[in-house]
């Protein structure tokens, strides 16, 4: 009688993408009649940490859609792994105005790269449980299943170093975070290109 149906978990988990990646915006502050240093310090800060989280969402939104492409049964426990991914990235705004309105104390650095490694982990669970549903409904796993699978085991493992560099130098942070996403997608292309050439 009670399905569960895949379109209205695709269609929250976007839902929640697009705020999440709107509402980061709302926080930059335009500055007002003369502009300092300070405040032109201050809006540089906000407009990188606002591109850096920005990117980091995005990247998640995107490997969201790789994850649920082939699904055919979602069962109730990916149902729930999918929810419980969702909800540490709706903090993703949070984090980011907190860097913003302390300037990226450690406090607000070692707080961010811990929410990279929460989600980060959640997201590989979700990858792992889609991954034995597929199996189990008679899916084989091409090459880039794979690879996308290993290409999220790495982000935990990156996530790990950004907990550590906020420990070290957390007013880096955002700048190592930045690296990181650079690295995995040029990482990914060079592992997609090798692929094609070898097919």
């Amino acid at each position: 009688m009670f399905q569960n149906s895949k379109d209205r978990m695709i269609a929250i988990s976007d839902g929640v993408f697009a705020v999440v990646l709107t509402i980061m915006v709302l926080d930059i502050k335009a500055p007002n009649g003369d502009i300092s240093a300070f405040e032109v310090h201050r809006l540089l800060t906000q407009l990188f940490a606002y591109l850096i989280s920005f990117g980091v969402v995005a990247q998640y939104w995107i490997l969201h859609q790789e994850l649920f492409a082939t699904l055919k049964t979602p069962t109730i426990k990916i149902m729930v792994g999918n929810i419980y991914f969702l909800c540490p990235i709706c903090l993703v705004p949070f984090a980011t105005t907190w860097l913003n309105n302390s300037f990226i104390s450690p406090e607000s650095a070692v707080s961010f790269a811990f929410l990279m490694f929460i989600v980060d982990t959640a997201q590989w669970f979700c990858f792992h449980i889609v991954v034995v549903q597929n199996l189990k409904d008679g899916q084989k796993l091409a090459a880039h299943d794979i690879e996308e699978l290993r290409s999220v085991k790495v982000m935990v493992a990156i996530s790990l170093v950004y907990i550590v560099c906020s420990l070290i130098i957390p007013k880096y942070l955002l700048v190592v975070i930045g690296i990181g996403i650079l690295s995995r997608v040029m990482i990914t292309r060079g592992i997609r290109l090798y692929l094609n050439w070898r097919n």
